[in-house]
């Protein structure tokens, strides 16, 4: 019996209890817009050196794990350092049949001093049902990466990018700090930091659907 457990606790240390987790096939599908790539790099500055498109993919990934982790399929419009349109983007999300769009961005202004985390929805007047359950999807998304960061919020804003506009499910834009202040900077560019954003996003996602299925 020792000789059981033994092998059973060896069996657990060595291999985490997530890596052997599976996503059921009918699991919700969320869409993890990945923004930039490639030739796109996005906002940048310096110093320190940060680009925009490299650490939407490292939130991307991050976001991925951690719902995964919970069960959802997740689909990323990219998962390398690669450009995709636009229209891409959408259309992998329709063949994909998402049930959520996220689209993960870093912000930029000439005004050094800007900073906080702002999340933007399309407010559709031909579709109330889409517009208000993207609206709801953006309050409990920035208030669980407020609660995460403890960054500033910047609130919840109506916009017109194409990406959450042509979506056909429910969809928000996530601008998660800005690059051009110095000191958001310093932190957006650490593991650290971009684990809180991606818990945050990931926190809100699963309480927008728990909320959907009451």
């Amino acid at each position: 019996m020792i000789k059981i457990l033994a092998l059973f606790f060896l069996f657990c240390t060595n291999f985490p209890l997530h890596s052997a987790l599976t996503v059921s096939d009918d699991a919700p599908v969320v869409i993890v817009d990945v923004g930039h790539g490639g030739t796109d790099l996005g906002a940048r500055a310096r110093p320190p050196y940060c680009e925009e498109k490299r650490i939407c993919l490292q939130t991307a990934r991050l976001v991925k794990k951690h719902l995964n982790q919970l069960g959802y399929r997740v689909v990323m419009t990219r998962d390398t350092d690669a450009f995709v349109s636009l229209a891409r983007r959408v259309e992998i999300a329709g063949q994909a049949s998402g049930d959520l769009f996220v689209s993960i961005h870093y912000n930029s202004t000439r005004n050094p001093t800007a900073q906080g985390i702002e999340v933007f929805f399309y407010d559709n007047r031909d579709d109330r049902t889409r517009s208000n359950a993207s609206r709801k999807l953006a309050d409990v998304v920035l208030s669980r990466v407020i609660r995460r960061t403890s960054a500033v919020s910047r609130g919840v804003k109506k916009g017109n990018f194409y990406v959450i506009r042509e979506a056909t499910m429910p969809a928000i834009l996530v601008e998660g700090g800005f690059i051009s202040n110095p000191e958001e900077r310093s932190q957006l560019r650490t593991r650290e930091y971009q684990e809180k954003i991606a818990r945050g996003i990931v926190d809100g996602v699963d309480l927008f659907f728990k909320k959907r299925i009451k």
